[in-house]
């Protein structure tokens, strides 16, 4: 039987999404190749033709994302998004408005079809069970919701200062199991000389509201120096030290 590995995964879940009238995929079970024609010409003989499956699966993948959606507005509007005739046109406009959720999506909406699209071709008897499961269990789910979000604050930081910028740690109910998602974001920010506290804060103060605006929680900052971590002043620094976790 065919390595399931030499399947274009991509390639083979394109098919099976694809209604289009007129156009009929197939797959060769001897090498994996899928291909698509657009007449009504007898495909090469061997060639497996590539049956479309039905929207019930997209829609599933639309409603499970949703419900691990943690960001609170959008989780709302994907909801009434994908209720009724046109969800799936509602539910890709909606998520125009979160640019950050929107990647997510198509992440996870990627590794679901390739789970499709490996177990298709055990069920068509093209590779082996075993091994098809095997590389399924290689393409779990990428998180969906807003668990990126320290992330994504750390990169907009980097932008904004540059070799300034040492690292960013998150601290508070992010990392003793309160969060993500229903809690607000808490930021140390360790910065290069030269250092003014209130400078700093007035600078960050555009990124901090732009990923408040788009994840509906508060994103808040605490710049600081690599000498402030080592000796930290204040009930508050000292928590924070005590728990924080670097940004990945």
């Amino acid at each position: 039987m065919l390595d399931p590995e030499a399947v274009d995964l991509d390639e083979l879940g394109a098919a099976l999404d694809d209604r289009t009238p007129g156009t009929t995929w197939y797959i060769d079970p001897r090498t994996g190749a899928v291909t698509a024609r657009t007449d009504d010409t007898a495909p090469a003989e061997g060639l497996l033709r590539i049956q479309p499956a039905g929207s019930h699966a997209g829609y599933q993948d639309m409603a499970q994302f949703v419900a691990a959606v943690h960001h609170r507005r959008a989780a709302d509007l994907l909801d009434r998004a994908i209720s009724g005739r046109g969800a799936f046109r509602r539910f890709k406009d909606t998520l125009v408005e979160f640019p950050e959720l929107r990647e997510q999506w198509f992440r996870y909406r990627d590794a679901r079809s390739r789970r499709r699209a490996v177990r298709w071709l055990a069920d068509q008897g093209i590779v082996e069970r075993a091994a098809a499961e095997r590389l399924a269990a290689q393409l779990p789910d990428p998180v969906a919701g807003d668990g990126d979000l320290p992330s994504a604050v750390a990169v907009d930081l980097g932008m904004l200062y540059g070799d300034r910028l040492e690292r960013v740690l998150v601290f508070g109910s992010w990392v003793h199991g309160d969060g993500p998602g229903e809690h607000d974001l808490q930021l140390l920010v360790v910065l290069a000389e030269p250092f003014a506290p209130w400078e700093e804060l007035r600078r960050m103060d555009d990124v901090l509201w732009r990923h408040t605006e788009r994840s509906g929680l508060a994103v808040t900052a605490l710049p600081v120096r690599a000498a402030d971590l080592a000796e930290p002043e204040g009930a508050l620094l000292r928590r924070a030290v005590a728990e924080a976790r670097v940004v990945t």
